[in-house]
């Protein structure tokens, strides 16, 4: 579902994007890791959308354990996780090839913000107004994007961890996954009645 999710937002993007360029040719922005050991795994001139963290939803965490199933059995499983995810997206334009302005600078802070553009004009996504979405994942039901801040130490210190000079991006937080196996544990018939022993030894 992860894998889902990540694949439909960049699907999303990229043909906005494309629209906004008036290129329905080429890819815009690519799912990626930021770097590999060759460096920025983000492929020139284009944005690249990348799972930096995952956490677990805990104020809103299901409790309940015991379900009825269809046929009236009683099946107990481990309640379902809920996660965010944590998604850069970042501009790899490095004015690497000097006479071309398809990759220059100020192009990929234009494209950067047509990404957050798009965002900020839909950031939920259901299968009512995003019909594709069932072609990713059937059980992918909701997906809430939101832009989120992290101060500049925070920046200083991701950029620093994946070992590449800032580039300019933005950061948002995905919500919320719902992950549910199904693993049965156990399975019975329901108690219907409880019967109570008023007798009492003398």
């Amino acid at each position: 579902m992860i894998h889902s999710t990540l694949e439909f937002l960049t699907a999303e993007l990229n043909a906005f994007i494309k629209l906004k360029v008036g290129d329905t040719m080429g890819n815009r922005i690519y799912l990626s890791s930021v770097t590999n050991e060759a460096g920025i795994a983000i492929p020139d001139q284009s944005l690249g959308l990348s799972l930096i963290n995952i956490e677990e939803e805990r104020t809103i965490k299901e409790q309940r354990s015991t379900y009825i199933n269809p046929v009236g059995k009683v099946e107990k499983r481990n309640p379902e996780i809920q996660l965010n995810l944590y998604v850069l997206i970042t501009a790899n334009f490095q004015n690497k090839n000097l006479n071309d302005s398809s990759d220059d600078y100020v192009e990929g802070l234009k494209q950067l913000g047509y990404a957050i553009a798009f965002f900020q004009s839909k950031n939920v996504f259901t299968k009512e107004n995003s019909p594709g979405l069932s072609g990713f994942d059937p059980e992918l039901m909701k997906i809430v994007v939101e832009l989120y801040s992290y101060s500049f130490e925070q920046l200083y210190n991701f950029w620093t961890v994946v070992g590449a000079k800032y580039l300019p991006s933005v950061l948002y937080k995905v919500k919320t996954l719902k992950i549910q196996e199904n693993a049965i544990q156990e399975s019975g018939d329901p108690i219907e009645k409880i019967h109570l022993d008023t007798l009492h030894k003398s």
